[in-house]
């Protein structure tokens, strides 16, 4: 059985709801791939997630986006880190590529002329599951009602980024 939301008691006895975020290919390439600020502040929400703080979906589309640079280099490490962290875990769910979400694609793109489809088919996912926000580094993605985009920017200090966008009150640090 799916979970869409969870609930968690914060100690204080009120029940606390932790959104669900959607994760984008390019945030996994930003801390494999790429070194300094920017690796750093995608490795912080991947750690976020590993550590329960925030609970997170993807695709399993973007498996085959990252995997696309390591198979070209011949990079079979990368390429396993990459198959081992797509999947789904506790607070991790890769969701497949199925027909509704297709369908919900198709008139992403209808409305939103710009978006390509493997962008749509990360919306559609995200709306699918309910997702509060996209994480991506995508400045392109068109606004979506009750979907927030949200951009890994490293000049954002941390707490801008997860504290005042992702989590609610009660949940660790």
């Amino acid at each position: 059985m799916r979970i869409l939301q969870r609930f968690e008691t914060s100690g204080t006895g009120v029940m606390d709801i932790k959104r669900r975020i959607y994760l984008d290919a390019n945030i996994l390439i930003a801390a494999f791939e790429n070194p300094g600020a920017h690796s750093d502040h995608a490795w912080w929400i991947l750690h976020a997630i590993e550590d329960s703080e925030i609970s997170a979906v993807t695709s399993e589309m973007t498996l085959a986006e990252i995997l696309v640079k390591p198979i070209e280099l011949g990079d079979v490490e990368l390429a396993k880190a990459y198959e081992d962290m797509v999947a789904t875990t506790t607070d991790f769910e890769v969701l497949p590529v199925k027909r509704d979400i297709l369908i919900e694609a198709a008139r992403l793109r209808a409305r939103y002329r710009s978006v390509k489809l493997p962008d749509a088919i990360h919306l559609a996912t995200a709306m699918a599951a309910k997702c509060s926000h996209v994480v991506s580094d995508d400045r392109r993605l068109p606004p979506i009602e009750g979907l927030k985009v949200l951009n890994v920017d490293p000049f954002r200090a941390r707490g801008q980024i997860i504290e005042s966008e992702l989590l609610v009150r009660g949940f660790p640090r």
